[in-house]
């Protein structure tokens, strides 16, 4: 199983290396917490801008941003594409989605401690911020919730990022 996902990590960088995203991710951790290099990929990339804007609403005040900030969490991150697949953008995330509905939905894309990939591919679920459980498949690619992971280990000091191509829904 380490083999397979090893392989398919080294496939999806070399496939993705053209996107910018290669770039972004780097050989080694970026600076920061997982907001810090969220948004550190976002300046390079621009692909976070619907997450970030999603985390950082004003009705949640500053309470994900810390909890991100802060305690050691594993993160799916959408890409902007998977998010304009619901309709969702920067500019309409906050309006879109009621508080409880969008916070659902973000801590379904959250779990607790530091998971790479290695411990990700270990589990057939994974328990999320949420409360429910996100199926792990591995059949060619990896995928959680039915949502590929494109990019694995984005190492953050207090995390991983794990880049899907969907939004996984509840």
């Amino acid at each position: 199983m380490k083999k397979l996902w090893s392989v398919l990590s080294i496939v999806v960088v070399l496939a993705l290396a053209t996107t910018g995203f290669a770039a972004a991710s780097g050989p080694g951790p970026k600076e920061g917490n997982i907001i810090d290099v969220a948004l550190a990929i976002n300046e390079e990339t621009g692909e976070f801008s619907t997450l970030i804007a999603a985390v950082t609403c004003p009705f949640f005040g500053t309470s994900l941003v810390d909890m991100l900030s802060r305690a050691q969490r594993t993160v799916f991150a959408p890409t902007d594409a998977a998010f304009a697949e619901l309709g969702l953008t920067p500019d309409n995330v906050c309006k879109a989605l009621d508080r409880n509905t969008l916070k659902t939905v973000l801590f379904y894309h959250i779990a607790r401690g530091k998971l790479d990939s290695t411990a990700v591919v270990g589990s057939d679920m994974l328990m999320m911020l949420n409360g429910q459980y996100a199926d792990i498949q591995v059949n060619g690619s990896v995928t959680i919730d039915g949502q590929t992971i494109i990019l694995p280990d984005v190492m953050a000091a207090n995390g991983y990022i794990h880049v899907i191509d969907g939004v996984m829904l509840p």
